[in-house]
């Protein structure tokens, strides 16, 4: 039994350049904790009463370690499919208490899904600059602050009227 091994080397003709990025352009188009940090917006943390309220609301308290996160510089989850942040989203809504069902907070529910589809869209195309995605991110935190609002309006609302009876 014999056998017959053949090599064959064929010249390449194309030439490769490796191209190497200064620190400086890895920068320009990464986002750092203190971009994030530079973030100026007000912040409305939810009030003892407004904490108690959407304690058992599951969804709620993903919705907030996404939005820790977040402010980590961590985008998974802003990252992933379309499709996740839309059910996520979707059963967000679905799962929020009867008694935070008003006009008002749905409205900024809305609002959360728009602008959580819109960041997803800004950090995953390719050639949206950094300041653009910092502003989707400023946006974010923005809908997210202005829901708190809300809640916490919706149970001080309560509070003053259980006191006036």
């Amino acid at each position: 039994m014999s056998f017959c091994l053949l090599v064959t080397n064929c010249k390449d003709d194309k030439v490769y350049k490796v191209i190497e990025e200064t620190q400086e352009q890895i920068d320009a188009r990464t986002i750092y904790q203190k971009d994030i940090e530079a973030i100026r917006y007000v912040e409305f943390e939810l009030s003892k009463e407004s904490r108690k309220g959407v304690n058992d609301w599951q969804k709620f308290q993903e919705l907030i370690v996404h939005v820790g996160a977040l402010k980590k510089v961590d985008f998974t989850f802003f990252k992933d499919d379309p499709t996740v942040i839309k059910v996520f989203l979707t059963d967000f809504e679905l799962e929020m208490p009867e008694s935070l069902q008003t006009n008002e907070i749905l409205a900024r529910i809305t609002a959360l899904e728009t602008k959580a589809l819109k960041l997803n869209s800004l950090l995953t195309i390719n050639n949206m600059s950094k300041e653009e995605q910092i502003h989707g991110v400023k946006e974010f935190l923005i809908t997210v602050s202005n829901l708190n609002l809300q809640i916490n309006k919706k149970f001080e609302f309560e509070k003053n009227n259980i006191i006036k009876s």
